[in-house]
């Protein structure tokens, strides 16, 4: 009987209230009590309720609430819930590019690459050279290095959804730090999906050609430009199409179906992450009369899905695999300082200091640094593909852990209380001095 569908179904409708509860009661607690962002209730929540604590404690001699599934693929969560927290992010993403402006985009797109780069280079040259330097990889041969190749590619990452919900929350998605750090963030991600898929490759074949590397760059750059060249070249037909459509949702409905469709082919067929093409799908339709018409509906939405994305973040983290394996928990405790104090200055100095020479100020490059700070699912994500391939073991992944909260952690604490005060610009601080004189 319980094996029945409705059954299935049941059991997954109560975990998934027990999620949004839990979700919202952090949410509260940190908004209204500590004073911080609720996404980061959000995020406590979900590691309280994940299997390897509260969820996995076997209540009154009954099941866990939570337990580890046992054909999940490798995730901490029933495959069901993380589908939807995909869904979730994939909409999180989508209403982000709708808010932001996309002349404001294009205009930034050019510093946000700089920035992406540098937010790139020296984070997986900071990882790779903490990992062997700490001896959990070594120099003497490709397979002793691949360890360090993919703590690198881990650091190269850059939660766009934690940024964006920040900035969602306090107004500042279309500012020109705000579009500076989701341009970054998305340029950051084909950078990131590059480097993975070399690492990956040299992991698998022991070695990699030039020629498998430009054609993963031409495929990621190409779908990504080329959506956003021809979204934008035709959203104002798309837009008329689907408002053509009167029936009640319809055009929300249509919309999220446009988010889904890009979202999916991104992954699919050019190897890049879901949540980039539902924002460059949003972002082509961003200056539209349809954009006008659902944004106060997509709103409503996300205020029902988002929550859920980020309780099962918090669900996959395993403080247990901290100090696993086959180094001491010292080494594994001295591995994880090391690699977050990289992770902070590589952030701050990689993507910050290039903004500098890009037309901002010190407040605006601060803003934009603390924007691409959080590693966030990003970096779960590349830890788990090289956990599961066997690439890195427990102990580097619990490391990896550690590195990725702290910094999802720190980086809405900090991002909040930068936007406060005056521009980020170079030309205002300009035209505020000529205008006092």
């Amino acid at each position: 009987m319980h094996d029945s569908p409705l059954a299935v179904v049941a059991e997954l409708i109560l975990l998934l209230s027990i999620i949004l509860v839990a979700a919202k009661v952090g949410g509260e607690v940190s908004e209204r009590y500590l004073k911080i962002p609720p996404v980061l209730g959000e995020l406590g929540a979900g590691i309280l309720i994940s299997p390897f604590l509260l969820g996995g404690i076997h209540w009154f001699g009954g099941g866990a609430i939570f337990e580890l599934p046992h054909d999940g693929g490798g995730l901490p969560v029933e495959p069901q819930l993380f589908f939807i927290a995909q869904l979730a992010a994939v909409v999180l993403l989508f209403e982000a590019g709708l808010e932001t402006d996309r002349d404001q985009f294009m205009k930034y797109v050019r510093p946000a690459t700089a920035v992406a780069a540098g937010g790139v280079i020296l984070p997986f040259l900071m990882g790779f050279a903490a990992t062997v330097m700490l001896g959990f990889a070594d120099m003497d041969s490709i397979e002793g290095m691949i360890p360090a190749l993919f703590v690198g590619a881990i650091m190269t990452a850059t939660s766009v959804g934690i940024t964006a919900r920040v900035l969602a929350d306090i107004r500042r998605l279309d500012s020109p730090e705000g579009v500076t750090v989701l341009a970054g963030a998305v340029v950051d991600d084909v950078l990131g999906i590059i480097i993975l898929a070399i690492v990956v490759g040299m992991a698998d074949e022991g070695e990699v050609t030039a020629g498998s590397i430009g054609l993963i760059f031409i495929k990621a750059v190409g779908f990504w430009l080329g959506l956003l060249v021809l979204g934008s070249l035709v959203s104002k037909q798309i837009s008329r199409v689907v408002l053509w459509f009167k029936s009640a949702g319809g055009a929300l409905v249509l919309a999220l179906a446009l988010a889904f469709i890009a979202s999916a082919v991104a992954e699919i067929y050019f190897g890049l992450a879901m949540i980039i093409g539902a924002y460059t799908m949003g972002l082509a339709l961003s200056s539209t009369e349809l954009k006008h018409q659902v944004e106060d509906s997509m709103r409503s939405v996300n205020n029902f899905l988002v929550p859920i994305f980020f309780v099962v973040i918090g669900m996959q983290v395993d403080f247990s695999a901290f100090g696993a394996g086959d180094t001491s928990l010292m080494s594994a405790v001295i591995f994880a300082i090391v690699l977050t104090i990289f992770a902070v200055i590589s952030k701050l100095v990689g993507a910050g200091v290039p903004a500098l020479f890009v037309g901002f100020n010190r407040t605006g490059a601060t803003r934009i640094a603390l924007g691409m700070l959080p590693r966030g699912e990003v970096a779960l994500i590349i830890a788990g593909i090289g956990l599961t391939s066997g690439v890195i073991g427990q102990d580097v992944f619990g490391v990896a852990i550690v590195m990725t909260v702290i910094t999802t952690l720190l980086a809405p604490v900090f991002l909040i209380p930068a936007f406060k005060g005056g521009s980020g610009l170079k030309n205002a601080e300009k035209n505020e001095t000529e205008t006092e004189e």
